[in-house]
This record gives C-alpha cells, sequence and structure tokens, in this order.
C-alpha cells in the first residue's frame, strides 16, 4: 500500500485529487485562532505547513478563502464571500470525521459529563442534541446531566470543572481569559411586543427614547439579556416608569403576548411566537445589538472524550440551523 510523504501536503492541487482532511482543519483552525501561529500550535504542525494546506485548499477551491491584506496581499483571518458561503460544509466535513473517530473509539469508564448551559438554550438548541445524540446511541457510561442557570453560573461552574462542558450566551464580541470558548451561534437582540401594539401598527422604526411610557418587560436579576436592554435604555436616558419583571424568559413572552409592554430576547428565543404571529418584532431606528452562543470548557480538558467531543459537533451542527430574522429586521 502507498504512504503519503510524512510531512509534507505539496501536491497537486487540481479537481482531480480530493482534498485532505487536514486541509479542512487548517483553515477552521487559522479562522478560529486567527493567528498562523496559534493556529499551528493548536494542531500540532509547524506554521509552514499549516499555511501550506490553507493554500492547497484555496488552490482546490479555485479561489481566495481569506481576505488578503492591503498593499501586501497578506493573509488575514477574515473569510471571503466564498469563503463564508462554503463554511458550513467544511464544518460539516470536519465534524463528520469526528463522529468517525468516535464510533471507532472504545469509551473509556469515565463517569457522568454534565453539560450546563442557559435556560434559553435548554428548550430550543438542546432538545434537538439530546435526542440525535440518543438516536445514535453515543452515550457515556455514567451518562448525561444538564442544568440550566444564566451564564454567569455556567461560566463558574465551567471554571470549577464541575461541569465538562457549557454554554454561554454573552454580547458580542466576547473573550475570556480562563475559559477556551468557541462562538457557534449569532442571533441579533429584538425589541418585541404583541402584534396589536401601536409601534407594529404604524410600520416604521421606532427610536428608544419613544419607550419612555410604555411597560417594560424583564427578564430575571443578573440575565444577560436583562442587562442589555437596561443598558440600552440607561444610555439613551430613558427612565423605567413601569416595570414588570419575572423569572424566566416564558414569562417574559407570555405576558407581552397579553400586553402590555414591550421586551427585549435574542431572536432564536422568539422565532417560534414570530413565526406564529403571537409577537411582533419592533423595528428600531438604532444599530442592532448581538448575541454569541458559546461552547465553554476549561483549558485542561482537552474534549478528548469521544461522548464528549460528539455533543460539541452535535451543538455546532445544530446552532447552524438556529432561525435568523429576515434581511430587513436585521438590518434595522
Amino acid at each position: 500500500m502507498a504512504s503519503h510523504p510524512p510531512e509534507s501536503d505539496s501536491t497537486s492541487g487540481s479537481r482531480q485529487r480530493r482534498p485532505r482532511i487536514e486541509w479542512f482543519e487548517a483553515v477552521l483552525a487559522y479562522r478560529r485562532w486567527h493567528t498562523i501561529a496559534e493556529a499551528s500550535r493548536r494542531l500540532g504542525v509547524s506554521q509552514d505547513l499549516l499555511s501550506e494546506r490553507i493554500r492547497l485548499l484555496e488552490e482546490w477551491f479555485n479561489h481566495d478563502l481569506f481576505e488578503r491584506s492591503q498593499p501586501h496581499q497578506r493573509l488575514t483571518p477574515r473569510m471571503t464571500a466564498q469563503g463564508e458561503r462554503h463554511l458550513p460544509y467544511m464544518q460539516q466535513i470536519v465534524a463528520a470525521f469526528d463522529d468517525l473517530l468516535t464510533t471507532l473509539a472504545v469509551p473509556a469508564p469515565r463517569g457522568q459529563i454534565v453539560v450546563a448551559l442557559p435556560e434559553s438554550l435548554a428548550t430550543g438548541l438542546l432538545a434537538g442534541v439530546r435526542a440525535a445524540m440518543h438516536e445514535r446511541g453515543i452515550l457515556p457510561p455514567g451518562g448525561w446531566r444538564f442544568f440550566t442557570a444564566r451564564s454567569a453560573v455556567v461560566r463558574n461552574e465551567v471554571i470549577h470543572k464541575r461541569a465538562a462542558l457549557g454554554l454561554l450566551i454573552e454580547r458580542d464580541p466576547y473573550t475570556d481569559r480562563e475559559l477556551a470558548v468557541e462562538p457557534i451561534a449569532r442571533s441579533p437582540m429584538c425589541l418585541f411586543t404583541n402584534p396589536n401594539h401601536r409601534f407594529i401598527q404604524r410600520g416604521t422604526p421606532v427610536a428608544i427614547d419613544e419607550l419612555r411610557d410604555e411597560v417594560i418587560v424583564l427578564d430575571k436579576d443578573q440575565s444577560t439579556y436583562r442587562a442589555i436592554f437596561e443598558g440600552l435604555l440607561r444610555r439613551a436616558n430613558v427612565p423605567i416608569q413601569r416595570r414588570d419583571a419575572f423569572s424566566n424568559i416564558e414569562a417574559v413572552k407570555s405576558s407581552v403576548q397579553a400586553g402590555p409592554g414591550v421586551a427585549m430576547l435574542p431572536y432564536f428565543a422568539l422565532a417560534q411566537e414570530v413565526q406564529a404571529g403571537e409577537l411582533a418584532i419592533v423595528h428600531l431606528a438604532e444599530e442592532p445589538i448581538y448575541v454569541q452562543i458559546l461552547l465553554a470548557h476549561h483549558p485542561d480538558n482537552r474534549l478528548d472524550q469521544p461522548a464528549l467531543r460528539e455533543i460539541c459537533n452535535e451543538f455546532r451542527r445544530r446552532a447552524l440551523l438556529l432561525p435568523q430574522p429576515v434581511a430587513e429586521a436585521a438590518r434595522r
């Protein structure tokens, strides 16, 4: 059986030759860690080899995947429009290869895997992930334990290694000095109310200042969503005259639907009710604020357990399917 050269990928980049999985891994690593040095360190290859793999995949696609700086034409981690178009497929290819490795691996006799996540992801993103894992029969010997909490609590559980994996929802952009975090989805924060509200009926963008006389419906204390909404009002010098606070986002949505009041949550948490016509998005004159969904784990935890690696891949896949608002609503 012929063997591949040990440390070189420099072969013909024509379409007759299928790309190698290492090329896709190199592209995704550079996009994630932003520098050739860090991406090569994470993958355990030389910087020259990683750069060569990116070049070979771009050659195979017959166009650049990353933008080049001006005037020196140096590689940047910003993807081109073509790169963004092909990104979900490249992610699926690498995830599918990880799935194959998972099925070949013999599960180590370890205990229960704990996954912590915010409530707003438990009823949507988590449901599909759990179903897929059970359908494939990929379960750790001790099973799973899932618990919900606000992002700050989730982060603390992961830092102290009481949870092997956590999902965070933080304002975009977000960095963390104590955890390894990977953004897997992005969603705009949306002001919403019931479909009969005057803001919806008039059909023109609303300024934040116009919320002075509204009932402001809020999530629980120290919620990321509540902090963003109150911060938006505070920066616009809008005093909250009438405030209703609830302990969970389902109660927030129900109260707004019944009226009166307006609230703010990320679109993925509202999509079902908006599409059903039970809630309506208020088009704001201000630029939208985005939140990120992030996979987080302790830097000491390399996610090498097959079942844990698989659940990460499933979260990535499901995150790509999260609903996004129509272009007009996202732009305003």
